[in-house]
């Protein structure tokens, strides 16, 4: 089975539609998304309402967490953003729906949340500054979840893959990149990058097609621009709307 993996697109509609338009010409059978659907951007309710109508399973973000329980550790621009969505989502059945959305998904040895596999919604997968951060970082997979050998995580809007090997980053020339491992006694967090609000230095849309067996990361151009019109003409923080042209 392929399943397309899709993460923070965080209200951005034009993101959305791009991405899951690249996904209807792949192999992928079934899309799997791992939260912050909403949160940000300038179209909560439509991507919720394509979301839904477009994906096997949806997990639950901190943005989503945060709607029902408010900005905890929010920065005050996140926080201001949230206000603006939550407004937007006032609605007891949207409510009801994103109290209902799980925190995790666990099948055939491979785990998915949004956060990590410690804190399922708001901790942060980062890339390892020193050899003992990356080691504590796949030993967590080695050690304490003995039956986990891949972990995909959303959350930090960057896309890239950390084995025992080390790290590898898919930023190349062209639109995919490709890695196969060995399923059994492989361990690997697979960081899929953000749908909506790319931040490392790429601004085109980041989804991950899985197979069991390899990950092929695919980035995908879209509107910025109009998406950026959009939060210019809401009373979102503006910067949300410039950083979309830098991916950062």
């Amino acid at each position: 089975m392929y399943t397309a993996i899709i993460s923070d697109i965080h209200s951005n509609l034009e993101a959305l539609k791009a991405v899951l338009e690249d996904i209807s010409v792949s192999k992928a059978d079934r899309i799997i998304c791992l939260g912050d659907c909403i949160g940000y951007g300038p179209n909560p309710r439509e991507c919720l309402k394509l979301l839904r109508n477009n994906c096997d399973i949806i997990l639950m973000g901190n943005h989503e967490q945060a709607i029902l329980q408010g900005p905890a550790n929010f920065t005050p621009l996140a926080a201001k953003a949230l206000d603006w969505t939550a407004s937007r989502l006032n609605s007891p059945d949207i409510l009801a729906y994103l109290s209902n959305l799980p925190n995790h998904y666990i099948e055939n040895r491979t785990c998915y949340v949004h956060g990590s596999i410690k804190d399922p919604i708001n901790e942060y997968v980062r890339e390892a500054d020193s050899p003992w951060m990356f080691y504590q970082l796949v030993n967590t997979l080695r050690k304490d979840f003995v039956n986990i050998d891949h972990c995909f995580v959303g959350h930090n809007h960057r896309a890239f893959l950390g084995t025992e090997m080390g790290y590898i980053f898919p930023h190349d020339d062209g639109k995919h990149y490709r890695m196969d491992f060995n399923i059994t006694g492989q361990k690997a967090y697979i960081s899929i990058g953000s749908v909506g609000q790319p931040r490392d230095g790429d601004n085109r849309a980041s989804w991950v097609l899985f197979d069991n067996e390899s990950v092929e990361y695919h980035r995908v151009e879209y509107d910025w621009r109009q998406t950026a019109a959009k939060i210019y003409n809401t009373t979102l923080p503006k910067f949300l709307a410039e950083r979309l042209e830098f991916g950062d």
